[in-house]
């Protein structure tokens, strides 16, 4: 076998690595109570990969999470995200130097009773934004 056969089945099995995860975050969150969370369960059809980056298979995820929403309100008007009505939000960042993609989520803690509530749901919606899906 070849190198570059070899290199290209890391990618393929990366990337199916990578839509295995996307699909079971899709599946634990199509399966979470409707009544959790308002807007109704996910629809697979209002996402799509990024225009500009596609789909990553390979991401360091970094999750900062705070005691309410007003701190995280308050951390978003500091990072120039507006604040009104926010549950949560990810941003998205490349190293110029290395390539390497990083993520950092901003979301309320989870915990107790709220694990399947709406405070999950927004966190898999914003995890979905660091694999380079977007809204439609």
């Amino acid at each position: 076998m070849n190198t570059r056969t070899r290199l290209e089945r890391i990618a393929i099995a990366r990337r199916c690595r990578a839509l295995c995860a996307l699909g079971v975050l899709w599946l634990a969150l199509a399966s979470s109570s409707a009544s959790a969370n308002p807007l109704g369960p996910p629809d697979p059809e209002k996402w799509s990969p990024s225009e500009t980056v596609g789909v990553l298979d390979r991401v360091t995820l970094r999750v900062h999470w705070f005691e309410s929403l007003t701190k995280l309100r308050e951390a978003a008007t500091a990072r120039a995200v507006h604040p009104r009505d926010l549950r949560g939000f990810s941003i998205l960042s490349r190293n110029k130097d290395t390539g390497a993609y990083i993520c950092d989520v901003f979301v309320v803690k989870l915990g107790g009773s709220q694990i399947d509530d709406d405070r999950t749901v927004t966190f898999g919606h914003e995890v979905l934004h660091c694999f380079g899906l977007s809204h439609r």
